[in-house]
């Protein structure tokens, strides 16, 4: 498997790297212009000398190869030492150097020889100088010495300074990078909801802003998925009772035949075929609910007083064997809404009310749409925390919300009072 490298030492090494090229690439930029300026310092000499020639040697003594302050000067070309003329081309143009050396590339030449065209009077002159390492003046060496001295010198301060910079850089950045992830690696459920501290740069902010919102929309998924197991596992209960029960008062009929056998028997068919369709329904409700993006779930026409009423008597075993009082006042209404969404909502407030009333009253009044379940407690039961409020309700609120039906739910010391406007 091949070895990653770490981020800190990959930007290190990029920025050395292009520190080495700068450097290297000023250094050599900075020993040509060196040249360049001894080139140029040469060329204004030769210049001169010639001027000097043509002032102090006589006009038929200039038509021969002459040597003038270290200098050959000839009006032709081929008047040049053999020497020159196998080294050097000469120059097309006036006062253009030309110049050709023995150097290699870290070793100094032996002989650089320097060949320049100037006109002067009206006339033209081919001037050369040869220069040996014996001939070349001690003042120029040392100067030489000195400027590549101070080059490499100014190199290697180039080259620390940028290593200083970059480590510098790298320590500024590597502070907050690490605190982010360890910010990330200690985030859990509690402190997701909580603002990220300041990482000093906008750009890891906007990527830790990133990893809460990332991990906030998991922990609502999950939360979606673990409501919907104990919501499935909650309202599921009551028909798989009524499915249970009916399949054991079917086996009874089956062993202690009746008169009325066979319309009992339909009766208890009917009531666990209503009990699967119902659980049909509800996972197809409950399904909808902990997805987000869904489709309206489909409307059916049914009587709200007739749906109030199945569902009284379906919960009405909660009430066996307790001094409650029930109170039903409903009316004819025919509506069009989604039915199991319907019964859920109704039957978890009118099971919860049944289920935490021990003794007291059970109020419910339905009046159109709108529905009042009002549960009175006394005795020992009243102000007691969290009575009539359960896990159903909890789903109801979810549904309702995403229905958009009215909901709203009081308690108070004795009584607790839920109202709901279907559609």
């Amino acid at each position: 498997m091949k070895r990653k490298i770490r981020l800190k030492w990959f930007v290190a090494l990029s920025f050395l790297a292009l520190a080495l090229v700068l450097v290297a690439g000023y250094s050599f930029l900075s020993a040509r212009f060196f040249i360049r300026g001894m080139d140029s310092i040469i060329a204004g000499n030769m210049a001169q000398v010639v001027e000097s020639y043509v002032e102090a040697v006589p006009a038929d003594k200039r038509r021969q190869l002459n040597l003038f302050s270290g200098y050959h000067i000839a009006a032709r070309w081929q008047q040049m030492p053999d020497e020159i003329r196998k080294v050097l081309t000469p120059p097309a143009q006036t006062a253009v150097m030309r110049k050709n050396h023995d150097a290699g590339w870290f070793a100094p030449p032996e002989k650089v020889y320097f060949v320049m065209r100037v006109t002067c009077g009206g006339d033209g002159y081919f001037i050369t100088r040869t220069v040996t390492r014996a001939s070349a003046s001690p003042l120029v060496g040392r100067k030489a010495a000195q400027n590549m001295h101070l080059l490499l010198l100014l190199s290697l301060v180039s080259v620390l300074t940028l290593a200083g910079i970059t480590w510098l850089v790298i320590r500024q950045v590597e502070r907050p990078v690490r605190a982010l992830g360890q910010w990330a690696h200690a985030l859990n459920e509690s402190s997701l909801d909580a603002v990220p501290p300041d990482f000093s740069y906008p750009e890891l902010n906007e990527l830790a802003e990133m990893i809460r919102t990332s991990l906030g929309s998991v922990k609502e998924s999950l939360e979606r998925e673990h409501l919907f197991l104990r919501h499935s596992s909650h309202e599921l209960r009551t028909p798989i009772n009524v499915i249970r029960n009916n399949i054991e008062l079917l086996h009874k009929l089956r062993e202690h035949p009746g008169g009325n056998r066979e319309s009992r028997q339909n009766q208890v068919v009917d009531r666990i075929d209503r009990a699967s369709m119902t659980m049909k329904h509800l996972t197809e409700t409950l399904l909808w609910l902990s997805r987000e993006n869904e489709g309206e779930l489909p409307a059916e026409m049914l009587d709200l007083e007739q749906l109030i009423c199945d569902l009284i008597e379906e919960s009405r075993y909660l009430l066996k064997d307790k001094d409650v009082d029930l109170i039903v006042r409903t009316d004819v209404c025919p509506v069009s809404i989604p039915g199991i969404a319907a019964r859920i909502v109704l039957g978890n407030l009118i099971r919860n009310a049944f289920q935490h009333t021990r003794c007291g009253t059970v109020r419910i009044v339905q009046k159109g749409r709108c529905v009042e379940i009002k549960n009175h407690i006394a005795g020992e039961n009243a102000g007691a925390p969290d009575l009539g409020f359960g896990l159903g309700l909890r789903l109801t609120e979810q549904l309702t919300q995403k229905l958009g039906w009215p909901y709203k739910r009081q308690s108070e010391t004795d009584c607790h009072l839920a109202e709901i406007c279907l559609g």
